[in-house]
């Protein structure tokens, strides 16, 4: 029962520099434009705490009346969260349009 296996053993196939292997052309992406980290740290919180003040009026007032009391104004503290955030942006565009952003370059 002793037969001859040969292991399978292939190399790979060699590609060229620009050959990914797919066999289309692929164009590169233009990289995206960098804000500092201190409108990024601004965009998470914004966005954290509008999804909790959200999550957590609405899961309140599921409780009654009581819970609308405490409910409806976390809902409406979202607000001034959406308007830190719109500034957030407003003053990322305003710095990359100057061409300094908020690092003094």
């Amino acid at each position: 029962m002793a037969t001859n296996i040969k292991p399978n053993h292939t190399a790979p196939p060699q590609l060229d520099e620009d050959d990914d292997g797919f066999g289309f052309e692929t164009e590169a992406a233009e990289p995206a434009e960098q804000v500092s980290s201190v409108i990024a740290i601004i965009r998470i919180i914004a966005v954290l705490g509008m999804g909790l003040c959200l999550s957590f009026g609405l899961f309140i007032s599921l409780v009654g009346v009581k819970g609308l009391l405490v409910g409806v104004p976390s809902m409406l503290a979202a607000i001034p969260l959406f308007f830190l955030m719109q500034w957030a942006e407003k003053w990322a565009a305003r710095s990359s349009e100057q061409g300094t952003g908020d690092r003094g370059q």
